[in-house]
């Protein structure tokens, strides 16, 4: 009985030593578990650190941000957390539960943003409803932690503000029907662009792009634009058929003046063909008469000299011969009238003497 009160007693002693181990193992974790949650801090990969400082001789933020690591805080002292990826605030007529949730599981809470869609008056007193993206990013962690605090409040009092102003204001020196032209929208979203980000590097952001999504105008501007539209097509038709209408009298007129001109041309030609035949005929007749002129100058000549030619002394021994041979051709001693009539025009042909068709001596004369 002795012995077993004696193990007993051993027993209780080493639970009693094992508890207090145990106890002091737990005591111990906690101790480094609290310690580690409370001295240490982790910055992701995809974050920026500020540190601020509660006690000791310098207060406040550090002015050096903090990359990814694991790092040691004393007592007092905070590492806030900042994104670092790139912001996405979407100004969307489309605010569905649904798409916004899907942004958000793939861009995360903290870095979208969703308004609505931006109403633009324009300068011409029409509005214009238009889905603007807007990415940016944290350049100067220490900037904002400064001016806006800590967490989302420089999403709220500074970024959306800004974007808001600042797209209002240089998109709306447009008029409506500019957001039509493709080179103004272009020019007038960059001047927003480079606006914003002018502004937003003043606070420690960095302006990534601006994007204009979509756009649309008021009812009732989409049925005065149609109106306006259709009547400008139309009166750019009237211009244009007008301008047909001109050409097509321009070449009429071009047409009737080269058939004046053609016909024109054809009476000159036509005139002086008649002029140059006028001139060949007179010509031709003006030398038929000369040559006419010289013939018969000719034959008298020839008639004149045959003549005197008779008149002389051989002359009348040649009449005499071919008297005699006329003579031949009478067969009897008496002529007969046709016989009589051919010796006579032998006879005159001989001396050159030309007769009219009547100048025949009659039958019973002689010569």
């Amino acid at each position: 009985m002795v012995e077993v009160a004696a193990v007993g007693r051993a027993l209780d002693t080493l639970k009693t030593s094992v508890r207090r181990t145990g106890l002091l193992a737990i005591a111990g974790f906690l101790f480094v578990l609290i310690f580690y949650a409370s001295c240490t801090a982790r910055v992701l990969p995809n974050q920026w650190g500020v540190e601020q400082r509660r006690f000791g001789l310098r207060t406040g933020i550090v002015p050096e941000p903090f990359g990814p690591g694991l790092y040691f805080v004393g007592p007092g002292v905070t590492l806030h957390l900042f994104p670092r990826e790139i912001h996405v605030l979407d100004a969307s007529r489309r605010t569905g539960a649904g798409a916004s949730d899907r942004r958000s599981r793939v861009l995360g809470e903290t870095t979208l943003r969703v308004i609505d869609a931006l109403n633009i008056q324009t300068s011409d007193g029409y509005a214009v409803t238009a889905d603007v993206t807007l990415l940016y990013s944290i350049e100067d962690p220490v900037r904002v932690a400064r001016d806006f605090g800590w967490g989302s409040l420089y999403v709220e009092s500074f970024v959306m503000n800004t974007f808001r102003n600042g797209v209002l204001t240089t998109m709306g020196k447009m008029n409506a029907e500019s957001f039509y032209d493709e080179q103004v929208r272009i020019k007038a979203i960059q001047e927003a662009e480079d606006l914003l980000r002018q502004r937003f590097a003043e606070r420690g952001f960095k302006v990534d792009r601006l994007l204009l999504r979509n756009y649309q105008y008021a009812d009732a501007y989409e049925r005065s634009l149609e109106t306006k539209k259709v009547a400008v097509q139309l009166a750019e038709k009237n211009r244009k058929e007008s301008l047909v209408n001109e050409e097509k009298a321009k070449l009429k007129q071009i047409e009737s003046r080269g058939n004046a001109a053609i016909t024109i041309a054809e009476s000159e030609v036509n005139a002086r063909i008649a002029k140059v035949r006028a001139e060949a005929e007179l010509y031709s007749s003006q030398t038929r008469a000369r040559a006419d002129k010289e013939v018969n100058v000719g034959a008298a000549e020839a008639k004149r000299l045959k003549a005197d030619a008779l008149t002389q002394a051989g002359g009348r021994y040649v009449v005499a011969l071919e008297t005699a041979k006329m003579f031949d051709n009478i067969d009897g001693a008496v002529m007969t009238p046709e016989q009589y009539i051919a010796f006579v025009r032998a006879a005159w042909a001989l001396i050159g003497v030309s007769a009219g068709p009547g100048a025949v001596p009659a039958a019973g004369s002689r010569p």
